[in-house]
């Protein structure tokens, strides 16, 4: 078993996952039909996002004790988003600045597949002063941590340092490649890494595919790497199997197939630290994913532990 703790470890936890990432208002803009036969008609969702506050909301529906740290805001939109992770039983630590919330504007085709995307995130530095006694409390008492890779150097080079003085395992989403670059400096940082082909290829800076780039990333530091394919499934390379295995995807309708990777992770991570295989655990990872993609939402309310 990769992860997971001891019998003996029982009581010390406190929650299963302490998810750091992103609290983010989205907007989807999708094909609604048209006007005289002709003129096409769009509408608008708004509906709560982020790759953090998305892992947080999976995990929990799946019967994961829950953490979620990050920052936050002050208006209705920050107040909505934090009432929603609540009343799902999560445990918030956040810290609350003036452009703590983020904002996604995205652009469905008539298959609920994405055109285009804009996002704003607050500056990362400003979770510097999650950085303290309480985050480390909830770290040492948890099965592990799940963080967004778009996050402040310094903050993720400390939950990392945190979560190994109680060996527990790290998982890294990669997120904001566009602003910050690959960040493969940081790889070591992590026990865990899930990723689309796109961001491997930015990684590894080759060609191929999702296997291929997870025995790529396998030897830079991570124990497990997980790469997602989208229509092809997803592979797996583990410490205790190097040689990647590729599971395919389960097949669908596709309703919209945002937050299908951030299920993916939730569900994946869960099983893993309950001790299950990566093979198995990835077969876990894309239910929760084709689950995601069969919704209008990037979070599932059908998702569940059942």
């Amino acid at each position: 078993m990769l992860f997971g703790r001891d019998v003996g470890d029982t009581d010390r936890a406190a929650c299963d996952v302490v998810v750091l990432g992103s609290l983010v208002m989205d907007r989807k803009y999708f094909a609604a039909g048209t006007f005289a036969a002709a003129l096409p008609v769009w509408g608008v969702q708004r509906q709560h996002g982020g790759v953090g506050r998305n892992v947080a909301v999976n995990t929990a529906r799946l019967g994961g004790r829950t953490a979620f740290a990050g920052l936050s805001g002050f208006g209705r939109d920050a107040v909505d988003l934090e009432a929603e992770l609540s009343g799902l039983g999560v445990h918030l630590e956040v810290l609350r600045t003036e452009a703590g919330i983020g904002r996604f504007d995205v652009l469905l085709d008539e298959r609920g597949r994405q055109i285009t995307s804009t996002i704003e995130l607050p500056d990362p530095a400003s979770a510097k002063g999650l950085c303290g006694p309480a985050l480390a409390a909830v770290i040492s008492r948890a099965k592990a941590v799940v963080a967004e890779g778009g996050l402040d150097e310094d903050v993720l080079a400390w939950v990392s340092r945190e979560a190994r003085r109680h060996a527990i395992p790290m998982c890294c989403m990669p997120t904001r490649q566009a602003d910050f670059g690959p960040r493969g400096h940081l790889l070591g940082l992590y026990d865990v890494l899930v990723l689309n082909l796109k961001e491997a290829a930015a990684l590894t800076g080759r060609p191929g595919d999702a296997a291929e780039q997870a025995e790529r990333l396998l030897v830079r530091g991570p124990r497990v790497v997980v790469v997602t394919s989208g229509a092809d499934g997803a592979a797996v390379a583990s410490a205790e199997r190097p040689a990647a295995v590729t599971v395919p995807a389960e097949e669908g309708p596709c309703a919209d197939d945002t937050g299908a990777g951030d299920a993916l992770a939730s569900a994946f991570l869960l099983a893993l630290v309950d001790g299950a295989s990566p093979r198995a655990a990835l077969t876990r990872g894309l239910r929760a994913a084709r689950q995601t993609i069969g919704c209008r939402e990037s979070t599932c309310q059908a998702l569940t532990a059942r």
